[in-house]
């Protein structure tokens, strides 16, 4: 819009220059077309005048008249190129108008395109706003849509995960109760098996005892048959050493002897006297006289029958 004022501006002041110079040049020529033609001087001497040839004087009259022909046509060719230059300069300025209008015209329509660009870039700006809203929108709905799909997937993978814990904990109770079953099988089992082997146990024991009592009483049977043996080896060798002179007879008593294992006398006493003082010294002095003792030289029999302190009764 500014560019148009500027526009018309130069357009004014060309054309009042253009007038301006076709003024002068008028003038110019009006001054040129009524300035009066010299005449003589009616002052001129008459003495000279008579003697100035007639001929001489039309000449110079023809010669001025000639150069004010000249003169006029000179400035009436000057007035024609004056026009001339100012119809050139008219022409110039019309064309010069015609092309400022044009120009004016241009930036008008160079205004107005500007305009609606503006226009076109403010609707632009407007659309591209909106778009950039609807865009904003869309990455908002496209956000929200993703977070709630998220949201829903997690959600998801968590019913999921529990579904899975749940079936875990379904399955590691029925493992429970199966391993509680099992155990409880096996453990009945092995209450059986410990039933039934505490009764074979028991049964053995039994059976063990039984054996070992019948063992016992066959061993004490039999140490007592070998005790006797031995006992009755033991009074005879005591009687054989057994002073029996002046003594009344069917007199007995009962003798206590700690032996070693290979049948020394270590002790004797009279445990039961016969009540004959004598009688019972002289046994003392022959089991002392019989020692070593016969008895067995194996250490345990030694020791099971407890011959360390033999208890026998003495009747020679």
């Amino acid at each position: 819009m500014q560019l148009g004022w500027f526009v018309r501006l130069i357009s004014f002041l060309y054309s009042l220059g253009l007038h301006l110079v076709v003024a002068i040049l008028l003038l110019v020529s009006f001054e040129f077309s009524v300035k009066p033609i010299k005449q003589p001087s009616t002052n001129v001497n008459i003495v000279n005048a008579v003697s100035v040839d007639q001929k001489e004087v039309q000449q110079q009259l023809e010669k001025l008249k000639q150069q004010e022909e000249d003169k006029k046509q000179a400035e009436q060719e000057r007035i024609a190129e004056l026009e001339k230059k100012a119809g050139e300069l008219r022409q110039q300025r019309l064309v010069e108008e015609q092309r400022l209008r044009e120009a004016e015209k241009k930036n008008l329509e160079k205004q107005k395109q500007r305009e609606e660009e503006q226009e076109k870039l403010v609707e632009l700006e407007k659309k591209k706003a909106e778009l950039e809203k609807q865009r904003k929108l869309e990455e908002e709905k496209k956000k929200q849509a993703e977070a709630e799909r998220l949201k829903a997937e997690k959600e998801k993978q968590r019913l999921e995960e529990e579904k899975r814990k749940a079936a875990e904990e379904k399955a590691r109770i029925e493992e429970e109760k199966r391993k509680a079953a099992e155990e409880k099988a096996r453990l009945e089992e092995e209450k059986r098996r410990a039933e039934e082997e505490e009764k074979r146990k028991a049964a053995e024991k039994a059976l063990q005892e039984q054996l070992e009592a019948e063992q016992a009483a066959e061993q004490r049977r039999q140490d007592a048959t070998l005790l006797q043996a031995i006992v009755g080896q033991i009074s005879n060798k005591v009687e054989r050493n057994f002073n029996k002179t002046g003594l009344p007879e069917n007199l007995a008593c009962t003798l206590q002897v700690k032996l070693l294992p290979g049948g020394d006398v270590i002790d004797v006493s009279v445990s039961k006297s016969s009540g004959d003082d004598i009688f019972d010294r002289r046994a003392l002095t022959a089991v002392q006289k019989a020692s070593p003792l016969p008895v067995t030289g194996d250490l345990e029999t030694f020791e099971r029958l407890d011959l360390r302190e033999l208890t026998f009764k003495f009747e020679p």
